[in-house]
This record gives C-alpha cells, structure tokens and sequence, in this order.
C-alpha cells in the first residue's frame, strides 16, 4: 500500500486532475495511439468518439486513488473491468503501455506539481491498481481453462425477434467441433469482425441470450437507428453516473479528432453490420464467455427474482428466466419487459408463464426502451409505479433485482425501487457501455 505521505501526495493532486479530465483523456490516447496504433484493435472505437472510453479509465483510476484506504468500496467496479479486460484477451504488458502514457498525461496536467515525489506516488498508485486487475485476470482465464483467445465460430442460424426486424438473434456454432463451456446466464461474449472501410478490427459484446447449450451460442443483436435530437442524453438530467467521481467535460474529447475514429459517427457500426450483411454460413470470432452480470444458476435459495427490461435489454433477463424455471425449485419470478413496438421474446417469455404458476409476465409500451430521452413522453412510469407489490415482491426483503436497458429506463427503475426501501445491494444493473452504472444515493 501506499505510505501516509504517498497517500497525501495523490490526495493533493486529485482535485487538480479531475478539474482537466478531458485533456487527460485527449492526451492519454492520443500519444499512446499514436507510438501503439495496434492498440486501436482493442478500443471500441464508438466509444472512443463519443469519449466514453476516455471518461471511464480516467475516472476509474481517480477512483481508486481516492479510496485506496477504503477498496472494498471499488470490488465491483474492479471486477468490471478485470472480466471486460478477459473477454478482450487483454494481457500484462499492455498495463505497462498504459502506465507510461497515464502519468506522461497526468505530468501535462500538473506541470511543476507532478514533483519526483508526486510522480513516485501515482506511480505505485497506478500499479497498486494494475496488480489488483491483473491478478484477478489471471484467475479468470485460469477459469476459462483451455480456451482463453479467440475462437471461430459459424453463423449456424439467424433469428428476428421482432416483426420490424430490428432485433436479430445469431445462433454461433463453434468451427472446432468441441463442446462449449457453460456459463452463468447474463454473460457475454465479445466478437471481432472485420468493418469494410476501417483499418482495424471492431470488438462489441454482447449478452448471451439464450441457456447454455454444450454445442452453440446465442446472441443477440439491435439495430441503431442513430440518435435524434429529442433522445440526445443530457448526463447532468438523469440518475445515473459512470465510474468514479464527476470530472470535467470528459465526453466532450470526442470532438477531438484525434480521439474518435469515426467522424461523424456512424450508427450501429457493427450492430447494422451484423444484421444487414453476416449471413448463416458466415464466421465471427468470439471469446470466452465473462461478465459480472449474472444470476447464480448453482445458488440453491429460492428468494424471489424479478427481471425487468427495456428493448435488447431482454437479452441477457431471458436465460435467466428459462433456467431458473427450468430448475424447477419453485423460485418466484416476475420478468417486466417494456419495448417500443414488439418485445423480444415475448411468445417464449409467455410460454414459460404458462407452464410455470411461479412466473408472471408484464409488458408494457414506451419510448424509453428505444434508447435514452429527457423527458417521459410514454405512460410507462404511470404504469410501472401501478405495478402492485406482489409484482414487484416488494413485500419481500429478499428479493432479488436484475435490471438492463437504456440509462434512463435504468435511473426510473432504480429510483423508484429505491424509494420503497430495496436494499440497493439486491439491485443488479447491466450497461450496454463502457463503465458502470450507479443510482446516485
């Protein structure tokens, strides 16, 4: 750890860094893009134009120097990172590139401030940090056992969920002919294609959508439409935030060019690739099922679960679902899916409810599971709040909560969730971003 003059080195210099985030971010990746362009293969480069990327490894560094004394407070922003870091078959070295280009960064910011000393200090903070990552990281891929790169695997079949086409499943068999390793339903998997007109390959995740299965995977894709001016998402208007405490107008280095990739932004860049031109026959490369994300198929309580989800946010609700009432341990249920038009799988979801008295299923309406908008234009908060407490299984203490969709869907329900006094520890959110989600307390 840090000694207490380390400690208050770090401390001294954080409000002065977090004031500049956004030059940190622009000169972090601009420098470390520039002398490593191979890194470009492992940067979601949407993400990188937009200035998610950039605001998350900020913030998160900023993080954990403001708690090192107290890190169980970042156990699962860290886990988030180690299991993102695995899927992406991320490696040691690359925390060395990193370390040198983050404290050159952090140096610009501070100027004369950025003392030996100070430098000494966020340098063991740094890799005070790196060691926590990459020591959990080797564990992880010592669980993924054999296969810890990337595999290829066949477009076996390819499935609308919707009547608009909007939502496509891909069912992936793997080309080596070996059974598939299982996996706890909410995972992921992430994929690497190649985009025609880019240089470098594009890398997303996406949930597994379906119960695991020793011979394929499922996941399952939504096409972005773009975003219009009514859903432009205002971050000072809504309850969620990313990793860490705020910084400075970090979204903003997406205007840099030497940030984003992509300019202007493209919508859907792979997700409208994936849909309009992959066909069954064609291959994709996957990695290792990970995430934190997840209900422990294995853990034998039979307290209530509640899923709720807005459009392609019932991917990785609905495994969860079929495998629980699977198990057949008479565990309670209740699956609360809001969508625009039509709900992905709804005629399974509904299929289930039926054979099991355990589930209820609700469906509703709203503009809010096409992505995120200031204003409720839907009834969905009116007929969300309507929901009486046994749908919710708010009478229960135990109750478990698992919660996806855009981020304003997720801010309504974890605020309204919150206001009837659920323990915030039994509510589980997943982020289709960079980062992490958090309802502010």
């Amino acid at each position: 750890m840090l000694t207490r003059r380390e400690a208050e080195l770090v401390n001294e210099t954080l409000p002065a860094l977090r004031q500049h985030g956004e030059h940190i971010s622009t000169v972090f990746y601009k420098t470390m893009l520039r002398d490593h362009p191979e890194l470009n293969h492992y940067f979601n480069s949407v993400n990188m134009h937009t200035g998610r990327q950039p605001r998350a490894l900020t913030a998160l560094i900023l993080a954990f120097a403001s708690n090192i004394a107290n890190i169980s407070e970042l156990t699962e922003k860290l886990e988030r990172v180690a299991q993102k870091h695995a899927s992406l078959v991320i490696r040691p070295e690359h925390y060395e590139i990193v370390a040198k280009y983050l404290i050159r960064a952090f140096s610009a910011v501070l100027g004369p401030a950025m003392t030996p000393e100070v430098n000494a200090a966020w340098t063991k903070a740094y890799w005070l940090m790196a060691k926590m990552l990459t020591g959990r990281e080797q564990i992880i891929y010592k669980d993924f056992g054999p296969w810890t790169d990337w595999r290829a695997f066949t477009i076996s079949a390819k499935t609308p969920e919707t009547s608009e086409g909007d939502i496509v499943s891909f069912t992936l068999t793997p080309n080596d002919g070996c059974s598939l390793p299982s996996y706890n339903p909410g995972q992921y998997v992430t994929i690497r294609l190649k985009v025609k007109g880019l240089k470098y390959l594009q890398l997303r995740q996406y949930s597994l959508s379906d119960a695991p299965r020793p011979d394929s995977y499922r996941i399952t894709v939504k096409r972005d439409i773009g975003a219009s001016p009514d859903t432009q998402l205002d971050p000072r208007q809504f309850t969620a935030g990313l990793d860490g405490p705020p910084i400075s107008s970090a979204a903003s280095s997406a205007s840099d060019s030497s940030i984003g990739s992509i300019r202007p932004h493209r919508p859907g860049l792979v997700s409208n690739v994936l849909i309009d031109d992959f066909q069954v026959g064609d291959t994709l490369d996957l990695t290792h099922p990970a995430g934190e994300f997840f209900l422990d198929a294995n853990d034998p309580n039979t307290n209530p679960v509640v899923l709720i989800c807005a459009g392609a946010g019932a991917a990785p609700l609905y495994p969860m679902l079929k495998v629980v009432s699977e198990q057949g341990q008479g565990r309670p249920m209740s699956w609360i899916q809001a969508s625009r038009h039509d709900a992905p799988f709804r005629e399974k979801v509904e299929k289930i409810a039926q054979t099991n008295p355990n589930v209820k299923a609700k469906f509703f309406r709203s503009r809010l599971a096409d992505g995120d908008v200031i204003s409720l234009t839907s009834r969905f908060q009116e007929d969300f709040i309507g929901l009486n407490w046994e749908d919710l299984w708010l009478q229960h203490n135990l109750t478990e909560y698992y919660v996806c969709g855009p981020e304003k869907f997720m801010g309504e329900i974890g605020g309204h969730l919150l206001k009837n006094r659920v323990d915030p520890a039994r509510i589980k959110y997943e982020l289709y971003s960079v980062g992490s989600f958090e309802m502010k307390r």
